[in-house]
């Protein structure tokens, strides 16, 4: 099974290191490299003195699918991306870490001794998961822009904007100043216990070698002693015990005095390493103070740009908030005016629709009421056509009779002329025929007249006045025609008239001939006259059939035409509903959207509050924290005069104590070479000056009471370092429980100041958030601006088409009257409404 794979690549500012390959299958160990455990290129052992034996472990969890990686209790601390994972000593929870991540084992520590300075372990790590495939990257989790990671926890930082926080870095600056000028201060006392300590040792030397002396005199006055015979034995004897005693005595005495010295010297040393110790400590406690001083400074500075950051984008939101009420006012006043507009349209077009369905009534009842008449016209076309086919008939029938008669022979005309009754008679039925015939044909024209007419006149009250423009010129032709008929009629009526005059008259038979011939001819005429007046009915009726074949096309096109506005008014009326809808719809969205924003606005008027309140809350907690800060600092100024001052006494007394102790030394060594070289030229002399020496013992005995009250000078000397050694414990107490309620002091404000960063990112990341949101709602808000100025612009291109097609259509009109440019008009209207509707409805939210 492949497993996952940890890539440790060394950065410029860490310690030296070869690429690191460490597969994952088990949990890995870093550490600092031992003798069972050397550094390899698949393990994680490093050759630095900063990291800890067992300083943090790193795996792969495969449920998960993630990398965590573990502080174990190091002393110097892990870091990821400069954060640090737990506090010295402790161990931290499993952190995950993903793919280009900074890791930092330890921190940078500096010995004041040697004054070398030991580098961390600096790395980029690359995580592969099992598959072969690269780890989630930081930049791929984190949308918000990071700040660029920290080299080192120790790196310098640019300064702030904030004055309170400058001012507060630069106190710290002078207490880390003073921490220093104190740390050399406790170097220089180290080096003062190093001289005592070898003052000390010159001291030891010095009392081992008068030990020596005093050894050998007492084998020189041994000596002298076996050598004294003049003496008896019994008091030699005495002498003897008496010297052994005081042999045994000193050296008893001086053993006690080296125990005791021994002792004290002990304690002093180790009263020392306690001392080194609690230095070495101190100075560690004072290196992690000063890191950690670093990091609230970083820390300091980040919240200060995060803050002046977050103040800015609170302005621009607030500026871009003022700008959008006043774009959304200036909308709303457009969508008031275009909803204004849209009412009037609607009640112009409810007043045209209203128009237009009393038109399309009267249409109807005149579509009726002409239908009527066109079916009673051609009842009565069919009545008049068989009565005249019978008239006519019956005309021929009569004048072929009457023919034969007229044309008969004189003897039928003698006797018509003799018998005047039956002449009378014929003629009296010549002229009721003529007059029936030219009667029924007068009716049929007055008739036809009296129809035409009507016609007019319906037409003439109706608005399709143009549409029967052609059936009057046609009516108007036939009335013509029937006025030429009837002047024809009329003045074979007057002829008929005339004859019966004649006829009434004539008494001879020429005058009776004349008057047969003339009404042969008129005969003639009549028949002519009848045919022409049967053409013309026939080409009436052809005509009427036109007329009614034109009509019914122009009915069924009105028809038509009725039924396709009954449905453009029903879409109308659909679309003035649903137009209604959209509006009500979009009146309620927008007032929503307004009472959500005014909502977002008073959200955000409190949350600039709450941060001005919680930005002056923090502005006197540090005020109240820089007046601590500063009365702290008078107080270590204090300290640090007063533990000057001790300082230099001491140094001025020590130095006055190591001079005596020189010039004792120096005095008593002199000394001493002088009392050799007098016991040399005794020595020679023994015999002859034993009362010199016992002289000389006296002046011994002196010299050990002398000697013993220099013991007891120094062993008050000891005891003055002693009480000066309490003195620098006492003070090295002070000095920690002061590091103590610093550290406590500092682990307060860091808290307190990341509870302020996360805050404030929560802060940030809201109004982020709102940022984004006003973005988005301004973003559409400004594709529907374009969306309806590309309507208004196509609309506008459209009406100006229709105007031009209108002015065409008048231009065509002027030359030729066209019936439909009403209709037509009142179309493009209704298309340029339905098309201008909708666009304002899309972008009026």
């Amino acid at each position: 099974m492949p497993s996952a794979l940890a890539i440790f690549t060394c950065r410029p500012n860490s310690h030296p290191f070869q690429e690191r390959h460490v597969y994952l299958d088990e949990p890995i160990k870093i550490g600092r490299s031992v003798a069972r455990c050397r550094p390899a290129q698949n393990n994680a052992t490093f050759d630095c003195k900063v990291l800890s034996r067992n300083h943090a472990l790193v795996w792969f969890d495969h449920k998960t699918g993630k990398f965590y990686l573990q502080d174990t209790k190091s002393s110097n601390g892990t870091f990821i991306n400069s954060q640090r994972l737990s506090r010295g000593s402790e161990e931290s929870p499993p952190c995950e870490i993903l793919s280009g991540d900074i890791i930092q084992f330890g921190v940078d520590v500096t010995e004041n001794t040697r004054k070398v300075t030991h580098g961390c372990i600096v790395s980029t790590i690359k995580l592969f998961l099992p598959d072969g495939m690269e780890a989630r990257l930081r930049s791929d989790v984190i949308h918000a822009p990071l700040p660029s990671p920290v080299d080192k926890v120790a790196a310098n930082t640019p300064s702030m904007y904030s004055q309170e926080l400058f001012q507060l870095s630069q106190y710290l600056q002078e207490a880390l100043h003073r921490e220093q000028m104190l740390e050399q201060k406790l170097a220089t006392l180290q080096r003062l216990l190093a001289i005592t300590q070898e003052a000390s040792d010159t001291s030891w030397q010095a009392l081992i070698d008068e030990d020596r002396l005093l050894s050998r005199l007492e084998v020189m006055g041994n000596q002298l002693q076996a050598c004294s015979k003049n003496q008896t034995d019994d008091s030699l004897r005495k002498e003897l015990i008496a010297l052994q005693e005081d042999k045994h005595n000193y050296e008893t005495t001086a053993k006690e005095s080296l125990r005791r010295v021994l002792q004290e010297k002990i304690d002093v040393v180790r009263k020392l390493s306690e001392v080194e110790r609690s230095l070495s400590n101190t100075e560690d406690e004072c290196t992690h103070l000063k890191e950690m001083n670093e990091r609230t400074q970083e820390e300091l500075r980040e919240l200060a740009n995060k803050y002046n950051g977050a103040v800015n984008e609170i302005k621009d939101l607030s500026d871009k908030l003022k700008v959008a009420e006043g774009k959304q006012e200036e909308i709303q006043q457009k969508g008031q005016a275009e909803k204004k507009e849209l009412q009037h349209k609607i009640d112009e077009m409810e007043e045209k629709e209203q128009e237009l369905q009393a038109k399309i009534e009267a249409l109807q009842a005149d579509n009726d009421f002409t239908n009527e008449r066109l079916t009673a016209l051609q009842v009565r076309l069919e009545h008049l056509q068989e009565k005249t086919l019978k008239e006519c008939s019956s005309l021929g029938i009569q004048v072929d009779d009457f023919l034969p008669k007229i044309n008969g022979s004189t003897e039928k005309e003698h006797l018509l002329s003799k018998s005047g009754g039956d002449c009378t008679f014929i003629h009296q039925f010549i002229e009721c025929q003529k007059r029936l015939i030219v009667e029924g044909h007068l009716t049929k024209v007055v008739e036809e007249t009296k129809l035409s007419k009507e016609n007019q006149a319906r037409a003439k009250e109706s608005d399709l006045s143009d549409t029967l423009s052609p059936s009057k010129e046609k009516s108007s032709d036939d009335t013509t025609d029937a006025q030429m008929d009837e002047q024809d009629l009329n003045e074979p009526l007057a002829k008929v008239s005339l004859l019966k005059d004649d006829l009434q008259g004539a008494q001879s038979e020429i005058e009776a001939k004349q008057e047969i011939q003339h009404l042969r001819k008129e005969l003639i005429e009549a028949q002519e006259l009848a045919r022409a007046s049967k053409q013309k009915c026939f080409e009436l009726q052809a005509l009427l059939e036109e007329e009614r074949k034109a009509y019914r096309n122009q009915v069924e096109e009105s028809t038509k035409q009725i039924q396709v506005l009954q449905a453009q008014l029903q879409r109308l009326h659909i679309n003035i509903e649903n137009l209604r809808e959209e509006k009500d719809n979009e009146i309620t969205s927008t007032r929503d959207e307004l009472l959500s924003a005014r909502d977002e606005i008073l959200l955000l008027h409190q949350a600039a509050e709450k941060a001005a309140s919680e930005r002056d809350t923090d502005i006197a907690s540090l005020q109240e924290e820089l007046k601590k800060v500063r009365a702290e600092l008078e107080r270590w100024r204090k300290a640090a005069s007063e533990y000057e001052k001790e300082i230099t006494s001491l140094q001025n007394s020590f130095q006055l104590r190591c001079q005596q102790c020189e010039d004792q030394q120096r005095e008593e060594a002199t000394r001493l070479q002088g009392e050799l070289e007098k016991l040399r030229k005794e020595w020679n002399m023994l015999e002859t000056e034993c009362r010199s020496l016992k002289k000389e013992n006296v002046l011994l005995s002196s010299e050990l009471q002398r000697q013993e009250k220099e013991l007891h000078n120094s062993q008050k000397q000891s005891l003055e370092l002693t009480s000066d050694l309490s003195i620098l414990q006492m003070t090295r107490k002070e000095l920690e429980n002061q590091v103590g309620s610093l550290k406590e002091q500092h682990l307060r404000d860091s808290a307190d100041l990341k509870s302020l960063l996360s805050k404030a990112e929560t802060q940030a990341k809201d109004v982020q958030k709102e940022y984004e949101k006003t973005q988005t709602v301004l973003s559409e808000l400004k594709l529907k601006f374009e969306m309806t100025e590309q309507e208004k612009q196509s609309i506008t291109d459209e009406l100006k088409q229709c105007k031009d097609n209108l002015k065409l259509l008048r231009e065509k009109g002027n030359n030729k009257p066209w019936p439909w440019m009403p209709m037509l008009a009142a179309l493009v209207a209704v298309t340029a409404i339905v098309l201008y509707v909708p666009g304002l409805a899309r972008a009026s939210p």
